[in-house]
């Protein structure tokens, strides 16, 4: 009985550390594949100033923890900004009320909060966007 229960045991450890080596390579794979806009995707580099970016209304936070991250923008000949969505495939028009300080990053990229864009949920909200100040 005691062979049958530590064979069972070493058995779990040798299926379970399969299993992690076979998904660690897979995430690495899927994190080099983001494409630049993808919900998630270079949150972690400006985490901090991201939890202390606020909507222009001042209440309340634009960051949920994951929600913030550098996009492809564009200036419309209205004046009005279009985020890259590449979960959509699609340029999103920007709420008035969500764009605030041009490079408020300091990095000359455009940043964005939103929802997390999914195909099967029509629900899309943009929570804050800072510009670069020019088209990118």
């Amino acid at each position: 009985m005691t062979v049958s229960i530590v064979t069972r045991v070493l058995c779990t450890f040798v299926v379970l550390g399969v299993v992690f080596a076979m998904q660690a390579p897979r995430s690495r794979a899927e994190t080099q594949d983001w494409e630049y806009g993808a919900f998630g995707c270079g949150h972690a580099e400006q985490h901090d100033q991201y939890q202390e970016s606020k909507p222009r209304s001042g209440k309340g936070n634009c960051c949920n923890g994951e929600d913030c991250r550098p996009v492809k923008a564009r200036l419309e000949d209205d004046g009005s900004w279009s985020v890259w969505i590449p979960e959509f495939r699609l340029w999103i028009l920007v709420p008035d009320f969500a764009v605030g300080e041009p490079d408020r990053f300091g990095d000359g990229r455009s940043h964005v909060c939103s929802t997390r864009p999914m195909a099967t949920l029509p629900l899309f909200h943009i929570f804050c966007f800072s510009p670069t100040g020019s088209k990118s």
